[in-house]
C-alpha cells in the first residue's frame, strides 16, 4: 500500500523522532505525568512548525478535505434513481435516492425535499410503508413545493391505509384535497379524478368508523429493535450487570467478576452502553455513526456526507455531542491513518463538554464511592493502563499521537466551546496550539494520552453477523454467517471480566450495547471471565500465552494454561472424565477407559468410588437431546436449540469434567445461539 493510502501519521512520527534531540528526549523521559508529557512536546519547536496540509492533500483514502457536500453528485445520483424508477427497479432507486441526499448540501432545500419525496415514493412500492411516512414527513418539514404536495398526501393516505391508522388517513385525504388547489401545473381531469377518489376514500372511512364505533388508531410500528434489558434484580454497586455478578480484588488478579450464586447457562449477565465507540471508517455510509447498526435508510448529516444514522434520534444524540466537533475533522483523523483507539480516545473526551472535564478534573483520582456508572468518565480513567511500566518510547509516541489529537480539539473549536462550521488546510499548517489554550494543553493532553493507554489494554471490537440471504419462506440462517469487526468502544463494567482461554460468556451486540451471556453453568464462587481473543480449543497454549503477554502484558493462569489442556483436534477419545461423586467434597477427575468393564471405579485423590454405569445412564439421553438441538439451530430456531443445548450442558456437568469434545460441541453451538440474537445484516 502506497503512503498516499495508508495515512500520514507514520510520517509525522518518523520526523518527530528525527527532530527531537537527545535533551529534549531525556528531558521528556524524566517527566512524571501525562500532563507535563503532552504540555513539553506541545511545546518544542519540531512540533510547532510542523506541516500537515501537504502531506493531507497527498493521501488519497479517508474522504475529501476539507469537508463540503456536492450538490452535483447529489442532482446526479437523483438522476440515477429517477431511470431507476422508470424501470421499476424500486430497490436501486431507493440507494440512489439514499446516496443522493447524502451529498446533497442543507441549503439545497427544495431539493432535498424532492429526493426525500421520491424516496418515500420508492419506500412505498417496497411496501416499507413506516419508512415512507417518516420521509413525507421529512419533506414536508423542509418546504415541498406546494403545486406537489398533493402527491405525497395522497401518498401518506394510502400507506396509512394499510396500516390501519384510519383516523390519520382521513386527515391525510382531506391535506390532498386541500393541496389540489396548489397543483396549478396539474391537469384539470387528473386534478379532478384525484379530487374524486380522495372525496370517496373520506366517505367510505367515515362511515366504517361510525360503523366500528369511531375506534382509536393503532399506534404506529416501532421501527427500532427493542433494547435488550437484564432480567431480574442488578447489583446495586455494578448496575450494568445482574445481582449473580460481584465485583472482586486480588493482588494478582485486580478487579475480577465471580458468581455470587449458581449461573445457569443461557443466563444474561451484563448489559452495557459503552462510554465511548467509534466506527471504523469503510462503514461510516453503511451503518449508523451513533448506534452501529446497518442503516437500509440512511439519514445523513446535514453538514458533511461523511457519515449516517438509522434515526432521526441518533442524528440528534450525536449532533449534540461528539459530531458537533468531529464533523468537519473526520477526514482528517482516517487519513491520518490511525487506529480505531485513537478515534475512540478521542471520543471519549468530544461526546461530553469541555466544562464537564474541567469541573472533574481534580477527582479523577481519588477512590470511587456509589454506583460504578457507565456513563462516568470515572470509572473509564481508572481503568488499567500499566502506565508505571510502560518504556519512554512508548510513552512518547503516544503522546505524539497525543498532540495529534489535541490538535483537532483545537481546529474543530472544542477548546473554544462552539464548533466551527468550516476547518480547511490553512488550520494544519503548523501544530502550534494557541498560547490561550496552554491549560487546556495540559488538561486535555493527560486525558488523551490516558484513554490511549486505558483502551490498549480495554478496548473491545463491535461486530455484526452478516448471514446468507434466506430462501423464500425460511428463516434467517445467522450460525453459518461471518462475525465482522464494525467498530471499537469501551465498555467500563465489561472491562473489570478477566480473561480465560476458556470463557464462561458469549458477547453480542444490540446496537452498540452490549450483552454478555453465560456459555456454561457456573458455580457460586467461580470466576465469570470473557475471553481476550485466544481459546484453548483452537489455538495452542504456547501460542495463546505469547499472544496474550504481548498484547495484554500479563501471563494467563487460566486452568487450561495450568492443567496444559489439548486442543478441540488433540482431545483423546479413549477415555471418559467423569467427575469424582464421593460424598465428601472431591475434586478429583476419574479418567475411565471406554473398554472399562467395572461399574465403580476408585478415586486416585479421594480413594472413593464413582458409579460409573449410574453416571452413563444418566448421559443417555444426551445424545438425541444435542441433536435435537442441532436441527432446530440449523432451521434458525435459536430459542429452541438454545433450550436442548442448556438441558444438555446441565447433564453433562452432573457427570464428566472437561474437556472433552461433546461439551466443546454443545458449548459452541448455544454461543453460536446467542450470537445469534445480536446485531446482523443479509449479504
Amino acid at each position: 500500500m502506497s503512503q498516499e493510502n495508508k495515512g500520514f501519521f507514520k510520517k509525522f512520527h518518523d520526523t518527530i523522532n528525527q527532530g527531537i534531540d537527545d535533551v529534549a528526549r531525556n528531558n521528556f523521559a524524566n517527566l512524571e505525568c501525562n500532563a507535563k508529557r503532552a504540555s513539553y512536546l506541545c511545546s518544542l519547536p519540531v512540533i510547532k512548525s510542523y506541516d500537515l496540509s501537504a502531506d493531507v492533500v497527498k493521501c488519497q483514502a479517508g474522504g475529501e478535505f476539507p469537508v463540503k457536500k456536492d450538490v452535483v453528485k447529489a442532482k446526479q445520483l437523483k438522476d440515477e434513481g429517477n431511470k431507476a424508477v422508470q424501470k421499476g427497479d424500486w430497490a436501486k432507486a431507493l440507494e440512489m435516492y439514499s446516496q443522493s441526499m447524502i451529498f446533497m448540501p442543507k441549503t439545497e432545500t427544495e431539493e432535498l425535499s424532492i429526493v426525500l419525496a421520491n424516496r418515500s415514493a420508492a419506500l412505498n412500492h417496497l411496501l416499507q410503508y413506516e419508512d415512507a411516512l417518516a420521509d413525507i414527513q421529512r419533506c414536508l418539514s423542509l418546504g415541498y413545493p406546494r403545486h406537489l404536495q398533493y402527491k405525497v398526501y395522497e401518498r401518506k393516505a394510502r400507506s396509512l391505509l394499510v396500516l390501519k391508522r384510519n383516523q390519520e388517513a382521513i386527515t391525510a385525504f382531506q391535506n390532498t384535497i386541500s393541496a389540489l388547489d396548489a397543483a396549478n401545473k396539474l391537469d384539470k381531469e387528473k386534478r379532478q379524478k384525484i379530487a374524486t377518489d380522495a372525496k370517496l376514500m373520506l366517505e367510505i372511512l367515515h362511515k366504517g368508523l361510525v360503523l366500528a364505533g369511531n375506534p382509536k388508531d393503532p399506534e404506529p410500528l416501532n421501527k427500532l429493535a427493542p433494547k435488550p434489558k437484564l432480567p431480574g434484580k442488578h447489583n446495586v454497586k455494578y448496575p450494568a450487570t445482574s445481582d449473580a455478578i460481584e465485583i472482586t480484588k486480588s493482588d494478582v488478579k485486580g478487579r475480577f467478576a465471580i458468581a455470587s450464586r449458581d449461573i445457569e447457562a443461557g443466563e444474561t449477565l451484563l448489559v452495557e452502553s459503552p462510554y465511548g465507540s467509534a466506527l471504523l471508517n469503510e462503514y461510516s455510509r453503511s451503518h449508523c455513526q451513533n448506534c452501529c447498526i446497518k442503516c437500509p435508510i440512511p439519514v445523513p448529516c446535514p453538514k458533511c456526507p461523511n457519515v449516517i444514522f438509522c434515526s432521526d434520534n441518533c442524528l440528534e444524540i450525536a449532533q449534540n455531542s461528539y459530531h458537533r466537533y468531529e464533523c468537519q475533522i473526520l477526514p482528517l483523523i482516517w487519513k491520518s491513518g490511525c487506529s480505531i483507539t485513537c478515534h475512540i480516545a478521542l471520543r471519549m473526551i468530544t461526546q461530553n463538554g469541555k466544562e464537564y472535564f474541567s469541573n472533574i478534573s481534580k477527582d479523577l483520582e481519588t477512590a470511587i464511592t456509589g454506583p460504578y456508572k457507565t456513563e462516568d468518565y470515572k470509572n473509564a480513567y481508572n481503568l488499567v493502563s500499566h502506565e508505571d511500566i510502560r518504556s519512554k518510547q512508548d510513552l512518547l509516541h503516544r503522546t505524539q499521537m497525543t498532540i495529534f489529537l489535541i490538535k483537532l480539539l483545537e481546529i474543530s473549536g472544542y477548546l473554544e466551546g462552539k464548533p466551527k462550521d468550516t476547518v480547511d488546510l490553512s488550520d494544519i499548517k503548523s501544530m502550534s496550539v494557541d498560547e490561550k489554550y496552554n491549560g487546556d494543553v495540559g488538561l486535555f493532553g493527560a486525558l488523551i494520552l490516558k484513554n490511549l493507554q486505558v483502551l490498549q489494554f480495554n478496548a473491545h471490537e463491535v461486530f455484526e453477523v452478516q448471514c446468507p440471504k434466506p430462501e423464500v419462506g425460511k428463516n434467517i440462517i445467522k450460525h453459518t454467517g461471518t462475525s465482522v469487526f464494525l467498530a471499537g468502544a469501551l465498555f467500563p463494567t465489561l472491562a473489570l471480566f478477566n480473561h480465560s482461554c476458556d470463557p464462561s460468556v458469549a458477547r453480542y451486540f444490540c446496537g452498540s450495547k452490549i450483552v454478555v451471556r453465560a456459555v456454561k453453568n457456573i458455580k457460586k464462587g467461580e470466576e465469570v471471565s470473557e475471553n481476550y481473543g485466544p481459546i484453548f480449543t483452537t489455538v495452542p497454549k504456547e501460542t495463546r500465552q505469547a499472544n496474550l503477554k504481548n498484547q495484554y502484558w500479563f501471563d494467563c493462569h487460566c486452568i487450561p494454561c495450568q492443567q496444559n489442556w489439548p486442543t478441540y483436534q488433540d482431545m483423546t477419545e479413549d477415555y471418559i472424565r467423569f467427575k469424582c461423586d464421593s460424598d465428601k467434597p472431591c475434586t478429583n477427575v476419574v479418567p475411565v477407559p471406554y473398554d472399562c468393564k467395572e461399574f465403580m471405579v476408585q478415586c486416585g485423590l479421594c480413594q472413593q468410588y464413582t458409579n460409573v454405569l449410574k453416571g452413563l445412564k444418566s448421559l443417555q439421553d444426551t445424545d438425541m437431546m444435542y441433536r435435537i438441538g442441532r436441527n432446530a439451530m440449523d432451521e434458525g430456531k435459536y430459542g429452541d436449540a438454545m433450550k436442548k443445548f442448556i438441558e444438555v450442558l446441565k447433564l453433562y456437568d452432573t457427570t464428566l469434567a472437561p474437556p472433552y469434545k461433546s461439551y466443546y460441541d454443545c458449548v459452541q453451538d448455544l454461543r453460536h445461539c446467542i450470537l445469534a440474537m445480536g446485531n446482523y445484516s443479509i449479504v
